[in-house]
């Protein structure tokens, strides 16, 4: 009788619930309601995005079958919902809650970007999907070809929502067998005020992290840069891997979504992607390693006045630089250079002069704004550097750097050089240290890490370089160095552990600048109050302090992408 009753009343309270589910190679899905099956179809046969309504009670349990295989855990609904978002089969967590970070420089943070697009959301890992004539695929991805290959169908599925685009596509052959692959879609279409995407293979750091975690940061310090998150990639129905998702800064789809929210002037600025010697020191060359866009208004020449008044300004007059500061943005290229120091960032700006941009804005008197780009020669990776680098103050960069020109002049400056200090001693303080970053880090990892195992499973087909970060690695190089095997003569760079490289740089940040690190992780000023403490701050797995690792790291070894361009596009149902 009471079993009966209990039925009665999860009947009275059930209502109908749209399930959805993502479930690669399956074309069998139902979703198990407390027991009850139902079968879930998809629209589209080329992607297995299964959606279908069941009667569920807030309090029900459910799971997905496919192919007769039922997931091993139990799901529970989200309150308040009445779909679920887009789960992926036999992955326990959909949308996680990573810790945010905590915002080191409130004042005059970036906010013309408006609000985050979800396809960016560290709390989810969206799904790409790729379909073409499987003989053009497979010659795609096996040949990498120049050839652009029409009709072809792009299919985005976020934490929400799914869109779908037709595309066509290149290829090229060149270092990672793990090929990175870029997209635009056609004019007038948009996936969050985007047109051009690129993912990166991310084959340089065993974690897989470096490059999303660095732009994290950035966000965090009030930056404008480009975003980037975490996804699966498949082919045909065929599973590449993982890749890190992000703007791509010398595009202008960049330009519109961060600079201007979707709505951008009838006419941008010129806009420059800067190649090896992009220094703002005045060329003899006409600026050609600031490489334009082939859309900008104007050649690389745009370069010469405002790099002339760089070399030309007295630093030592805060008049001068004040002027400066109106032709160019000087607030947020310090927080650019505090980060590029923090992390070690040897390929960019400071220490290379390369791996820059910059884009002058019409709607803003015409001010110019550096833009950073390509952060995974970060936290360690490939430095040829011996391990007494990290200790290095900022002090001593210009004597070690002197092609930083920017950055070097304005340290001349003593409220410039004020600002970079206190910049980069908060940052360290309450973000850039073993309690909160490792806090953030440790749960994203463990955020990732099924769909980490299942790439590190998947053999590329791409010819090219293979390091063989394994696995275990993957956790490995959070505390200390790894050397690849794969391939005879090919060891990769990770000499650094991720978090041994925060760890001993933040502390030597604090010694020589008397910075006094929280002692717990902190978050964005409406939630630090809740943080906890980690359980063993600066303690690797095993509980012993991450050793440093020894020996020179190998020099960088950089990749091209595979090209995409979208002809048409319509949504998706999701």
């Amino acid at each position: 009788m009471r079993k009966i009753l209990d039925l009665l009343f999860l009947a009275a309270v059930a209502k109908a619930v749209t399930f959805r589910v993502v479930a690669p190679g399956a074309t069998d899905v139902q979703v198990s309601v407390n027991g009850q099956l139902t079968k879930l179809t998809a629209s589209d046969p080329d992607v297995p995005y299964f959606t279908g309504d069941a009667n569920a009670s807030p309090d029900s349990k459910y799971k997905y079958v496919a192919g007769g295989n039922a997931e091993p855990f139990d799901r529970t609904l989200e309150q308040g919902r009445d779909k679920t978002r887009n789960d992926f089969f036999n992955r326990s967590v959909t949308y996680a809650n990573i810790p945010k970070l905590p915002f080191p420089i409130p004042e005059n943070p970036w906010t013309r970007s408006g609000k985050e697009a979800p396809m960016f959301d560290s709390n989810y890992i969206p799904t790409i999907f790729m379909t073409g004539n499987p003989a053009d695929m497979d010659n795609l991805v096996k040949n990498v070809p120049a050839t652009l290959y029409n009709d072809t169908k792009f299919t985005f599925i976020g934490p929400e929502e799914g869109c779908s685009f037709g595309i066509h596509g290149a290829g090229k052959k060149h270092n990672n067998n793990k090929q990175s692959w870029r997209w635009t879609l056609p004019k007038g279409q948009n996936i969050y005020n985007r047109n051009y995407i690129k993912l990166r293979h991310m084959e340089e750091d065993p974690t897989q992290m470096r490059e999303k975690l660095y732009s994290d940061i950035l966000q965090a310090m009030g930056v404008y840069v480009g975003d980037a998150n975490v996804v699966r990639f498949y082919i045909n129905g065929q599973g590449f891997g993982t890749f890190c998702m992000l703007d791509d800064i010398v595009q202008y789809s960049y330009i519109n979504a961060v600079f201007y929210d979707g709505k951008p002037p009838q006419q941008m600025g010129p806009l420059y992607d800067g190649a090896s010697g992009a220094d703002f020191t005045i060329s003899s060359d006409e600026y050609g390693s600031w490489i334009p866009n082939p859309a900008s208004p104007a050649d690389s020449s745009a370069l010469a006045p405002i790099s002339e008044q760089i070399n030309h300004t007295n630093y030592k007059d805060d008049n001068q630089v004040a002027n400066l500061s109106k032709a160019i943005d000087l607030d947020q290229f310090m927080r650019f250079m505090v980060m590029e120091f923090l992390a070690g960032h040897w390929d960019g700006y400071w220490m290379e002069q390369t791996n820059d941009g910059a884009y002058r804005d019409p709607t803003d008197n015409n001010k110019w704004y550096y833009l950073g780009q390509d952060f995974d020669a970060t936290f360690g990776v490939n430095l040829a550097q011996d391990r007494q680098f990290v200790a290095t103050s900022y002090k001593n960069y210009p004597q070690l750097f002197p092609g930083g020109v920017l950055i070097n002049n304005l340290l001349q400056n003593p409220q410039m050089r004020t600002r970079f200090e206190t910049y980069l001693k908060n940052t360290t303080a309450i973000l850039f240290n073993n309690y909160t970053l490792t806090n953030r880090v440790l749960e994203y990892q463990k955020f990732l890490l099924p769909d980490l195992e299942w790439d590190r499973s998947i053999k590329q087909q791409s010819p090219g370089i293979n390091f063989g970060w394994t696995f275990p690695q993957v956790t490995q190089n959070l505390w200390e160095g790894v050397a690849a095997g794969a391939t005879p003569n090919v060891t990769g760079g990770a000499e650094w552990g991720l978090l041994e490289w925060v760890a001993a740089k933040s502390e030597a940040v604090a010694k020589d600048l008397n910075v006094q690190i929280v002692q717990h992780p902190v978050g964005p000023p409406e939630d630090a109050k809740g943080a906890s403490a980690p359980t063993s701050p600066g303690m690797s797995p095993n509980g012993s302090h991450s050793a440093a690792a020894s020996s020179f790291i190998k020099p960088f070894i950089g990749f091209v992408y595979a090209a995409l361009a979208v002809s048409t596009g319509t949504l998706l149902v999701g």
